[in-house]
């Protein structure tokens, strides 16, 4: 059986979110909680002499952004229960202190996928980042698992 559901609804921005300024602090303790080591994210003085010329936030500093609507409001249901499906995340540029992050958030993509326990079906939510000069700086795709 086909997958039925509204295509129009792929691509189109279900929510904007602009964050306030990325403060150097945020980027430290970020990098404390992961334990990270590089001075790239830990040493403002030793990042200074790095490949981008200062401290910038360790790669995965992106997932913690959260758009004001985490999922569309009509998104389509095509069961009971839903859970994170998990998350692919695609880096384009470093986010530094003083950056002004913008988030546009779509519905990407709707599939089914078959498995042991029946029917699966997964919707993932784009979450597009700019910075203050349009620059992209990440992808996040989160998937959402329906069953």
């Amino acid at each position: 059986m086909a997958l039925e559901f509204d295509r129009s609804i792929l691509g189109q921005v279900f929510d904007e979110t602009d964050f306030p300024p990325v403060e150097k602090a945020d980027l430290l303790r970020f990098a404390a909680a992961l334990g990270e080591t590089n001075p790239l994210y830990t040493d403002e003085e030793a990042a200074t002499n790095g490949p981008y010329g200062g401290l910038v936030a360790a790669p995965t500093y992106v997932t913690r952004l959260r758009p004001k609507k985490m999922a569309p409001e009509h998104m389509p249901r095509f069961g009971k229960v839903g859970f994170d499906g998990g998350r692919d995340v695609e880096i384009f540029s470093p986010v530094r202190p003083g950056d002004r992050l913008k988030m546009v958030s779509t519905i990407h993509d709707i599939y089914e996928k078959t498995g042991r326990s029946g029917s699966m079906y997964f919707i993932v939510l784009r979450n597009e980042i700019t910075n203050q000069d349009g620059q992209k700086i990440a992808v996040v795709d989160h998937r959402i698992m329906q069953r």
